[in-house]
């Protein structure tokens, strides 16, 4: 018997051990209630140990969906290297989401823009974060979020990380379609039964038309509700180009070298072309998609929550992803105010 349980005993305690490594990070971490937005946002801010000296801070600025701060942990890990660099990060339940409220589908991205900034402002204004430097990290939809943010000339930046970022939104939406149909192995009679349907949709947009007018063509699987038709309304027309052009601050662009979601080889053409070549560093990610996620793990959505849950810290992203994140700022740290 007692062999059994010692057969048993050891590798739960180490599975136990190896979870509690995993889901530890090398940071402080805490939550706070922000009054100064347009309403109250529920912030998670995660702050250098003891003994790092405070360079600066990192603003986190989401990607579409109904995401918590934290993405539900999966941005800890890169916090964690901006910690231990010696930034503080600091994120939001969007509003609707967690403890924040109101309703992240009433934003246009220009909303969005203005909640960034009034994060940044309270930050300013807190004696116990360093705003020396400024950083914005954003991925997908923030790539139509951070250019409005650093174009409106409110706040000065170090610099700013873009991740997966899109130019054209309809553009955006077509090329994933394609992308995803393909990967799916559809036929290309169904490919074409879909862009017809998706055309229809965009027809509907662009005739500003009723949710009521949506739903008589939407499609069986996934129809959008009610409040993501207006997302969708206040929204489709968005495109970074003119907002990229007035950037006057480094850029550090990450684009992932198997993305379904984003045509990278069209961003990356807009920002070379819109943003001077002394602001703009581009690297590509090897064998990574979107989210940047750990590419043996990418392709299995069991595999993904699993290592969410049980190995976040070393497995759930990219290392050379995390490794260019937190480098940049280490380069930060060396360059001259």
């Amino acid at each position: 018997m007692k062999k059994i349980l010692l057969f048993i005993g050891i590798p739960l305690l180490l599975l136990i051990g190896v979870f509690l490594y995993e889901n530890s990070y090398n940071m402080k971490e805490s939550t706070k209630i922000i009054h100064a937005t347009s309403t109250p946002l529920n912030a998670f801010i995660a702050k250098p140990n003891h003994g790092t000296k405070q360079q600066g801070l990192v603003v986190f600025v989401h990607g579409d969906g109904p995401m918590d701060a934290t993405q539900d942990g999966g941005y800890k890990p890169l916090m964690e290297k901006f910690a231990e660099s010696g930034y503080t990060s600091i994120s939001w339940d969007k509003p609707g989401i967690g403890k924040s409220q109101g309703n992240w589908l009433n934003q246009s991205m220009d909303d969005r823009a203005t909640e960034v900034n009034d994060v940044i402002t309270w930050a300013k204004q807190h004696p116990n974060i360093n705003t020396d430097k400024i950083v914005l990290w954003g991925s997908s939809q923030a790539g139509w979020v951070i250019p409005k943010v650093m174009a409106s000339g409110e706040h000065k930046f170090a610099l700013t990380i873009l991740a997966s970022p899109a130019i054209n939104w309809i553009e955006q939406g077509q090329f994933n379609t394609q992308q995803e149909l393909q990967n799916e192995g559809k036929t290309a009679q169904q490919i074409k039964t879909t862009t017809k349907k998706d055309q229809e949709i965009l027809t509907l947009l662009n005739n500003n038309s009723s949710y009521s007018a949506y739903q008589k063509i939407a499609p069986k699987e996934n129809p959008m509700t009610k409040d993501r038709w207006q997302f969708v309304q206040k929204n489709y027309l968005s495109d970074a180009t003119a907002d990229l052009k007035k950037i006057t601050t480094p850029v550090l662009l990450l684009l992932a070298e198997k993305d379904r979601n984003v045509d990278i080889q069209d961003t990356k053409q807009v920002y070379t072309q819109t943003i001077p070549k002394k602001l703009l560093t581009t690297v590509t990610i090897k064998n990574t998609q979107h989210a940047m996620l750990n590419p043996q793990i990418a392709n299995s959505k069991w595999l993904t929550t699993l290592t969410a849950i049980m190995a976040p810290k070393d497995q759930l992203l990219d290392k050379d992803y995390l490794n260019i994140c937190q480098k940049s700022l280490n380069q930060l740290n060396k360059n001259k105010d």
